[in-house]
């Protein structure tokens, strides 16, 4: 039977062991050319000797000043000109950016002398001229779909603006936030994060620094306060736009939001009081406003971390408006309301960053407490009585000390089963009702009769409270943990405390209501633990 015929291999020009060698692969990622480091190098000369033609020359009187603007007009629409006929070349891409950017920077640049300089514009012709110039660079670059002249136009500007504008004040922030809110529709379109960093930081970097300026030279603190509180807005509206259409990640959408507010909320001292709680107020209501709408209206478009991070700067600018505008005295009482209404707010929104500021703000209400309302020393010796602002603070405490854990429970955030995570809300809220009791009682007795007096009551509650955990914890063994927990730190107080302190009848009364209440706690719990058996 004949073989079938084998088909004869491929035919290979090289053999094997001669084959060329592989070619390196190719680089895919952005590398930095010799053109692009001259390029930028020379854009930045430029601007420099723009900002001397503009400066420097008025200061040693060169020229006239009509000739130092139309100067530095003619060289900025001449660079224009010819990035645009370079442009055209394949090969002058690079080159028609950088000459671009230069070309609008040393116009923007000029109008920014003429209005604060020479004063040839009034102040707000100066803005809207300079939203116009620098609005025509960035309509360019997005024609040219090229995020690098649309950053070279906003850093040009942003870096070389205060060189003639010579301080801080509120006229350049006005022309820095004319750059911002030129290059929003350019963000929008193509969700540069350059460009969103380069439009976004100089800003808030120019308010910052004149806050301080102001504080140190209060000329016009008023106008100051007036242009960063339009920073910071505008700043967390350019945030929000950036993060729900601007396609840009959100880590730099959230630190745009985070940064905005702070300018404002920094510019407190250059106004009176009122207006500075008036500030403070309003980027709050602001954020309030961010957190609603991303939570019910653009929860698709905002991430839950963005949201998040909006209503803990809000909670930031209402804890500084709340500390504004009441009186350092009622701190406390203003910020554990706050707190109350705030967890109230969260289990009716079912929502744990709501509760997170609660928690925050109850915190922060107890820690100022601690030294006014309901101090430590109030409960080691006899001192002076707090009133009934005292006895409202310290059920406060005790309120909040309550109702977050709960509530976490209630949003499932804890478990009911976690003993350990309840021990710090349980010596909040036993610290509390002492405060609160000790307040009430030296409403009637402010001696030493009193605190004996009062301390009696709260070892008396605390055993009472314990007994009823414990009754209550028969089937729930966390409620009769907690029951043991806190019968333990009752005696330990009756013992270590009231047996040092207390003297006379108040040491007998106190040992025989608590051992009798016990007796019958004892003889109750045992009956109970037999019919359940």
């Amino acid at each position: 039977m004949p073989h079938p015929q084998q088909m004869p291999p491929p035919f290979q020009p090289y053999p094997q062991q001669f084959a060329p060698p592989p070619a390196p692969p190719r680089r895919t990622g952005p590398t930095v050319t010799t053109s692009q480091v001259l390029a930028v190098a020379g854009g930045a000369v430029t601007l420099l000797g723009v900002v001397f033609l503009l400066v420097l020359a008025a200061q040693q009187g060169w020229l006239t000043p009509r000739l130092r603007v139309g100067g530095g007009a003619l060289l900025g629409a001449a660079l224009i000109g010819v990035a645009m006929w370079v442009h055209r070349r394949p090969t002058g891409k690079v080159g028609a950016y950088a000459v671009a950017a230069t070309g609008f920077a040393a116009l923007h640049l000029t109008v920014v002398a003429a209005t604060a300089l020479y004063a040839y514009l009034p102040k707000l012709a100066g803005l809207g001229l300079g939203l116009l110039v620098a609005g025509a660079g960035l309509a360019l670059a997005d024609r040219w779909r090229a995020q690098g002249p649309a950053i070279g136009v906003v850093v040009g500007c942003a870096a070389c603006a205060p060189l003639i504008t010579g301080q801080p004040d509120a006229l350049l922030v006005g022309f820095l936030l004319v750059l911002q809110v030129a290059a929003a529709p350019v963000q929008l379109r193509h969700g540069w994060r350059g460009l969103a960093l380069a439009a976004g930081i100089p800003c808030v970097l120019a308010a910052l620094v004149a806050d301080v300026w102001a504080l140190t030279f209060p000329a016009d603190g008023g106008t100051t306060a007036v242009a960063v509180l339009v920073v910071s807005l505008l700043g967390v509206v350019a945030a929000v736009v950036t993060a729900g259409f601007g396609r840009v990640d959100q880590v730099t959408a959230i630190g745009l939001l985070v940064a905005a507010p702070a300018p404002a909320l920094l510019a407190a001292p250059l106004v009176e009081r009122t207006n500075a709680g008036l500030i403070a107020a309003a980027v709050a209501v602001v954020l309030a406003a961010v957190w609603v709408v991303g939570r019910y209206v653009l929860r698709e478009r905002l991430t839950r971390a963005f949201v998040a991070a909006a209503g803990g700067a809000a909670a930031v600018a209402a804890v500084q408006a709340t500390m504004i505008f009441i009186d350092p005295s009622a701190w406390a009482t203003a910020l554990l309301c706050e707190a109350l209404l705030l967890t109230l707010g969260a289990f009716s929104l079912r929502s744990g960053g709501v509760l997170v500021g609660a928690l925050a703000f109850g915190a922060f209400g107890s820690v100022i407490a601690l030294f006014h309302e309901v101090p430590v020393l109030a409960l080691l010796d006899v001192a002076e009585p707090r009133g009934i602002v005292g006895v409202l603070v310290g059920l406060m405490i005790a309120a909040v000390a309550l109702l977050v854990p709960l509530t976490a429970v209630r949003l499932e955030v804890l478990s009911r089963d976690s003993t350990g995570l309840w021990v710090l809300p349980g010596i909040v809220l036993l610290y509390g009702t002492a405060g609160a009791t000790m307040a009430l009682v030296q409403l009637f007795r402010d001696d030493r009769t009193g605190f004996l007096t009062a301390h009696i009551l709260i070892t008396l509650s605390w055993v009472v409270a314990a007994i009823a955990l414990l009754l209550r914890g028969i089937r729930r063994t966390h409620l009769r943990v907690a029951g043991m927990v806190l019968m333990s730190v009752s005696l330990a107080k009756l013992f270590l405390f009231d047996l040092a302190t207390l003297d006379g009848f108040a040491r007998v009364a106190a040992f025989l209501c608590a051992g009798l209440v016990l007796l019958a706690a004892g003889v109750r719990y045992a009956r109970l633990v037999s019919a359940q058996g």
